[in-house]
């Protein structure tokens, strides 16, 4: 039976990671309702989304690296008590933000063409997921903008807040999207370029009004001119926190332009059905990733504060709730995986049951990725982003992506052999996390982090 402590433990996490989890979920929903509309232009506009879908993942993933920086120093600033450092944070975190969607939209438009002949793209999509993509990467700034009021207001504990202007933009969205892809009244269709500009709309507004939330007096957060003057050695600690992190992220991203190479080289039906289940993995595993960032705000607040003994019980909690609640997920998404990929791509028989065994192979990874990113979350809250950015590394480029070529290759699996990777991959990464959690070394990270001080 559960000690009044971890009780209330889980509280404090569910309190986080409930928020969440919905915002992400309605986050997510961006690119199921693309998904959901664009497949009903036909299998060439899906593969479209397919194969310019991981470019605009790896943007997001480097873009959130600079984010959970900043969630990590102004959680644990916060919980130091330290205002005048918090503030501080968040405008050199805004300044870094603003210049890495520049540099990195500018260069993803540049060099879009080459980018996807490189993934796989087709003859039959690759002039349309050229104009595709491009309209994506102007949204870029607008897209970090939205990262980065969510990561401040969720340092200092308020996951709620954006949750109403998170709703209303994916309700934007949903107008949109028909609207644009198929023309309504004097706006003529724009195919599957209209979901492109939905979104950059959607995302425009959502930085617009994310920002004048975060400002709000209630939360006592403020940008001053002088804050905002770039101070490199606070720029320095957010890039040295935000590095490894983002470098994760995007070896994630990465991966997913690979097996998309790798699903490419089979037929049109076996890269649709990736491409779909692929949006759907990435809602339906959002209560992990939710579970893991609580993790890493609780976690820093408690190294913060000095509590080394309640950071470690919330890593525990956390990595017993998020894994049975990915099982309970698991067994909902195997059980009804053919009627959840007929919803997408109806009156396309082959397209759900290629997308139907992808699904439940994915799925049999779940509990053990629960409890690699709870444990994952907690090395970020204490600022040991290296170690997290090592262990996923690690899982990707020496297991995941070998095996896939191996398997997918030279065994009788096929492209079957593709899906099977990830769940040897889990395996492996998920050991690795729990020896490194056991050994304590992150704690020492965390400790050696807040003991540095004032750096202004």
């Amino acid at each position: 039976m559960p000690s009044a402590n971890h009780t209330q433990t889980l509280r404090q996490l569910l309190a986080l990671a409930i928020p969440i989890a919905i915002g992400g979920a309605v986050q997510t929903s961006y690119h199921l309702i693309n998904a959901f509309w664009v497949g009903r232009l036909g299998a060439d506009a899906v593969a479209v989304v397919s194969v310019c879908f991981p470019v605009n993942l790896l943007l997001i993933s480097l873009g959130s690296g600079l984010s959970l920086a900043g969630t990590i120093l102004v959680a644990q600033y916060f919980g130091a008590r330290d205002t005048l450092q918090v503030n501080h944070t968040i405008a050199q975190c805004l300044v870094a933000m603003i210049l890495a969607a520049l540099l990195l939209g500018a260069v993803g438009y540049v060099a879009a063409p080459g980018i996807l002949r490189t993934i796989g793209a087709r003859d039959a999509v690759f002039d349309s997921a050229i104009e595709y993509l491009r309209i994506s990467l102007a949204g870029t700034v607008f897209l970090f903008l939205s990262a980065f009021y969510q990561a401040i207001l969720r340092g200092i504990g308020e996951a709620k807040a954006p949750l109403r202007i998170i709703i209303a933009s994916v309700g934007v969205n949903a107008l949109l999207d028909p609207v644009l892809i198929f023309g309504w009244g004097p706006i003529g269709p724009m195919g599957v370029n209209g979901a492109a500009y939905a979104t950059l709309l959607t995302q425009l507004i959502t930085a617009v009004a994310g920002i004048y939330l975060m400002l709000r007096p209630r939360f006592g957060l403020r940008l001053t001119w002088p804050d905002l003057y770039p101070r490199w050695p606070m720029i320095g600690k957010l890039v040295k926190l935000g590095f490894p992190a983002s470098l994760e992220q995007s070896m994630q991203a990465l991966t997913v332009m690979a097996m998309t190479m790798l699903a490419a080289r089979f037929d049109t039906v076996v890269l649709a059905s990736y491409g779909l289940v692929f949006r759907i993995l990435m809602f339906t595993i959002i209560p992990a990733f939710s579970f893991s960032m609580a993790t890493s705000i609780l976690v820093g607040q408690h190294i913060g504060a000095g509590e080394g003994g309640r950071a470690r019980q919330t890593t525990v909690v956390s990595a017993i709730g998020s894994s049975s609640l990915m099982l309970c997920i698991a067994v909902l998404l195997f059980s009804f995986a053919t009627p959840i990929m007929a919803l997408f791509v109806p009156g396309n028989p082959q397209l759900i049951e290629q997308g139907t065994l992808v699904l439940r192979i994915f799925t049999l990874s779940y509990p053990l990725t629960g409890l690699q990113l709870s444990l994952a979350g907690t090395f970020r809250g204490a600022g040991d982003t290296f170690t997290a950015m090592l262990l996923t590394l690690v899982g990707i480029w020496v297991v995941q992506l070998p095996a896939a070529y191996l398997l997918s290759r030279f065994s009788p699996l096929g492209s079957d052999g593709l899906w099977w990777a990830g769940v040897i991959a889990a395996c492996v990464s998920t050991a690795m996390a729990i020896l490194y959690f056991r050994s304590g070394r992150w704690m020492r990270v965390g400790e050696r982090l807040t003991a540095a001080g004032n750096d202004r």
